[in-house]
């Protein structure tokens, strides 16, 4: 919701606290419809509010309606009914989009590739994980590519190959690319922990590329 007339703006760099007094950061951005709190140094997080979440605007300090728990538990419950609303149609979308394609069966052929030969990477609990978490229709998609038995080992090449003639790329670099946007949209459907683990079950080239999305 945009801000109204009469509500008063918060300024840039103030400090802002949850309703229970915690530090939530500082404002390091605002928007026609909210602002941006950036918190942490070595860990920076980066946390959006509508203007409507404000309780009291002073001097250098603003406070939330909210407290952290309250509001950690709304962003968590709003993550997972957008996870759920991803369609497969969405996901190949996406993919489509990122990789400028205008081709969604071209894409669907990368994601299918891609998943497929991570399917084929993955141990039996890390699958069973990953597709417990995926949103019903990702999970149709993931069924018709996934591979039994445990993990095998594969090296760069072995894997962007395969990719880069699924989708009729003209270099290994274009294929790295793909396989980071099929990367990025899963990863936008998955928790942080959920990415980690993932993470830790590939090889360390795979890995860079699976750390380098989005």
């Amino acid at each position: 919701m945009p801000v109204s007339e009469h509500q008063k703006l918060p300024r840039l760099g103030s400090e802002v606290r949850f309703g229970d007094g915690i530090t939530a950061g500082r404002i390091r951005a605002l928007h026609h419809d909210g602002f941006v709190v950036i918190r942490g140094k070595k860990r920076v997080r980066k946390l959006v509010f509508p203007y409507t979440s404000i309780a009291v605007v002073g001097n250098r300090i603003v406070t939330l309606r909210d407290s952290k728990a309250d509001i950690l538990e709304k962003s968590l419950q709003n993550m997972s009914q957008e996870k759920e609303g991803t369609s497969k149609k969405q996901f190949i979308r996406e993919i489509d989009d990122h990789l400028a394609f205008d081709n969604l069966d071209r894409a669907e052929r990368v994601a299918r590739i891609t998943l497929y030969l991570i399917s084929k990477r993955l141990s039996a609990s890390a699958k069973k994980q990953l597709k417990r978490n995926l949103p019903s229709g990702i999970r149709s998609l993931w069924a018709t590519v996934e591979q039994p038995g445990m993990g095998q080992y594969f090296n760069m090449s072995d894997f962007l190959v395969p990719i880069k003639k699924q989708g009729r790329l003209q270099t290994m670099e274009e294929a790295f690319v793909a396989a980071r946007e099929v990367f990025s949209a899963l990863k936008r459907i998955m928790s942080t922990v959920e990415a980690m683990e993932i993470s830790r079950s590939l090889p360390r080239g795979i890995q860079e590329i699976w750390e380098s999305a989005a």
